[in-house]
């Protein structure tokens, strides 16, 4: 997959006009629009290990960061962000659109890190 190729992609968000939407971009050269649906298939069901959460599963289920009332867009560190998509790795997704979202979600955070390139994530 060539994350470079992506640019400005709402596939993942097409049909869902109008609903809240999510944009992961990498240092606002490459921006993936993603419909909040895909992001509850991936979260439903985090990890109840009691080891605490980290990424988009904090941020998510306990209404911080990008998810929490006062904030509209926030840079993000790819690791931690990578880090917790990695627990939902072999998770069955409700949607069969999630799962291409997810492996993109992964290629992308890796070419953050790669190229060292800031992560924004903005909720609109």
């Amino acid at each position: 997959m060539d994350i470079g190729k992506i640019k400005d992609n709402y596939i993942f968000y097409e049909g869902y006009e109008g609903e809240p939407e999510i944009i992961i971009s990498l240092s606002n050269k490459i921006a993936i629009h993603i419909w909040d649906g895909y992001f509850e298939d991936i979260l439903n069901s985090p990890p109840l290990d009691g080891k605490g959460w980290g990424g988009f599963t904090r941020d998510y289920h306990q209404l911080e960061g990008i998810f929490s009332e006062n904030i509209s867009e926030q840079f993000i560190e790819p690791q931690e962000y990578l880090n917790d998509l990695y627990i939902y790795k072999n998770k069955q997704f409700e949607y069969e659109e999630t799962k291409q979202l997810f492996n993109i979600l992964v290629e992308l955070f890796k070419e953050a890190l790669l190229k060292k390139l800031r992560v924004k994530i903005e909720l609109r």
